[in-house]
């Protein structure tokens, strides 16, 4: 099994950022970025904004301080941080869990 945590941030470079961060750090296997709209109202006020998904693949050992990290550094005042398990064939298993070491 392994890790996925999902955020969004407002610029690609800050996608490329945090995730870059995360790599060097050995928090995270990889990441995967792509562009999306949200909808939501801040601050009484509707908005409409393209937005950035990051999403990280870690190991479930990681998952916990890479998600301190991103709690600790990411830019939003509130981000949206997700996390869950999910199932995996063994030889990306193994390929996380190299990255990782």
């Amino acid at each position: 099994m392994i890790a996925i945590i999902t955020t969004t941030l407002s610029s690609k470079s800050d996608a490329l950022s945090l995730g870059k961060k995360l790599l060097d750090q050995r928090l995270i296997a990889c990441s995967r970025i792509s562009k999306s709209i949200s909808q939501y109202y801040w601050k009484g006020k509707y908005q409409q904004a393209a937005e950035y998904t990051l999403v990280l693949k870690t190991s479930i050992s990681r998952k916990k301080e890479a998600v301190k990290y991103l709690k600790k550094n990411h830019p939003y005042d509130i981000p949206m941080i997700i996390s869950e398990v999910l199932e995996v064939n063994n030889a990306y298993l193994a390929w996380v869990d190299q990255q990782l070491d």
